[in-house]
């Protein structure tokens, strides 16, 4: 027994025990996909964007308006198609098309593309359950291209991997 605090009147006595060996039972702790996966996933992407800018760095020009949002320009190299370009930037499906009207597709060589900084550094997420995939089905067919995707990339940071 330990005694705590004796105060007159009352009687305050703890017993202290100890805890079970760590040998004698592992608990079994386990977490409903923790989001760990996307994470990493996330870290990841943005480590790719870095050497991405790096690698791209004298084939882009950097906008930045008064009034409006920034952008950058991507000059083709002649050999980059859109979908090695999207994925190296973290754009997500359809976001090139809609930002250069045209109609874009991921095998095409880059010529010249507008890319709101924005649009970069998005990595997919992994649906908890059926109801949030329906959810996010839903907004891509009414054109939200986001839909389902985290950023990992902010704007400061493509601005200071450009420079």
């Amino acid at each position: 027994m330990l005694r705590i605090n004796q105060t007159p009147n009352v009687d305050m006595n703890a017993s202290i025990s100890s805890t079970q060996a760590a040998g004698e039972s592992t608990p079994d702790i386990s977490f409903p996909d923790s989001g760990l996966d996307d994470y990493l996933t996330g870290q990841g992407l943005k480590e790719t964007v870095k050497n991405a800018l790096h690698a791209y760095k004298d084939n882009i020009e950097l906008h930045e308006p008064w009034i409006g949002s920034d952008y950058i320009i991507y000059k083709g190299d002649g050999k980059t198609t859109y979908g090695t370009l999207r994925q190296n930037l973290g754009i997500p499906p359809k976001v090139l098309s809609e930002t250069n009207n045209k109609r874009l597709s991921d095998d095409q060589i880059v010529k010249d593309a507008k890319i709101y900084l924005e649009d970069i550094g998005w990595y997919e997420t992994t649906p908890q359950f059926e109801g949030e995939a329906a959810d996010i089905r839903a907004q891509r067919n009414y054109g939200n291209h986001f839909a389902g995707y985290r950023r990992t990339v902010n704007n400061n940071e493509v601005k200071a991997y450009l420079r």
